[in-house]
């Protein structure tokens, strides 16, 4: 069981990686020792939860999205591998995500 799960770690694409690790933070915030050193761009903060056709969330959502819960004053980062995007820490992303849907 090991090997396989490896194995499928091995074939997954890193962002799914991290949009299940992140998904898995936002769930229980144990689930990693330090937020504060994992990162997620725009797109896949818009993959946690999508929409009601099964779609991820669109740029307009992460626009207000971050608008409203102050993610845009937060510290960022280019993203190493988009270099236009830019990352917020896990640890940001969930207070966001939290203020966010506390509301609604």
């Amino acid at each position: 069981m090991a090997v396989d799960e490896l194995r499928a770690q091995l074939h997954q694409a890193p962002e799914d990686a991290t949009l299940q690790k992140l998904r898995a933070y936002l769930v229980d915030p144990d689930s990693l020792a330090n937020p504060h050193d994992h990162w997620a761009h725009s797109g896949i903060i818009c993959k946690i939860a999508v929409t009601a056709r099964g779609k991820p969330k669109s740029a307009p959502w992460f626009m207000k999205f971050q608008r409203e819960t102050n993610l845009n004053e937060c510290f960022n980062r280019p993203s190493p591998a988009y270099g236009r995007r830019r990352e917020w820490t896990f640890f940001d992303i969930r207070l966001a995500w939290d203020a966010y849907y506390r509301r609604r």
